[in-house]
């Protein structure tokens, strides 16, 4: 296992925050039963309301959080790994982290899909940056911005700066955020027309 992996996993089980690497940008994150932790990553960010995405290894994990219909279960088979998070009812999640819904994704990074399978729990996924202020791509950054309000950061150096994922809502049928697969993508495969 990376060593970094190792430290990342020991600091979210101790209930400590990170800073880690995903597909899209640093993200900062914990485990989604540490409420108390979930409730920081909020202050940290500037009290930001919004739901937070939620990163899994597999379907198994999903439909422990979610309502993993016949829909989401195309979806998570086409698209993830990868840049797609798909919004579902919620179910057995604190209500610090959502509300009746839930965002989930399997992240197609290596370093946050290896934290996740070893923690063996979904982590929460949240870009790591001030409310409005751009995504952080770079390690020496992070360590700026975050080095004196989290538990760990690990350095993953410069990630490549790319669009965010797309997140399409099952209950609502559409996109509630645009990104690298677009709606026409998902619509497709939804009518089996992919």
């Amino acid at each position: 296992m990376n060593p970094k992996v190792k430290t990342a996993v020991f600091v979210l089980k101790k209930k400590g925050i990170i800073v880690y690497p995903t597909e899209t940008s640093y993200g900062i994150g914990c485990k989604i039963s540490d409420t108390k932790s979930v409730k920081k990553i909020r202050e940290i960010k500037g009290n930001r309301e919004k739901p937070f995405i939620v990163l899994v290894s597999g379907k198994e994990m999903a439909k422990k959080i979610g309502e993993i219909n016949g829909k989401a279960e195309k979806l998570m088979e086409k698209f993830m790994p990868g840049p797609l998070t798909i919004v579902v009812q919620a179910k057995n999640i604190p209500k610090e982290v959502c509300g009746k819904t839930i965002a989930i994704r399997i992240s197609s990074n290596e370093i946050a899909n290896e934290i996740v399978k070893t923690l063996e729990e979904p982590l929460i996924s949240t870009s790591a940056n001030l409310s409005d202020e751009k995504p952080i791509f770079s390690f020496k950054k992070a360590v700026e911005v975050f080095g004196k309000k989290v538990d760990f950061i690990l350095n993953a150096g410069e990630l490549e700066e790319t669009e965010p994922s797309t997140i399409y809502s099952i209950p609502e049928k559409k996109a509630l955020r645009k990104g690298k697969i677009s709606e026409k993508e998902i619509e497709k495969v939804l009518e089996g027309k992919n």
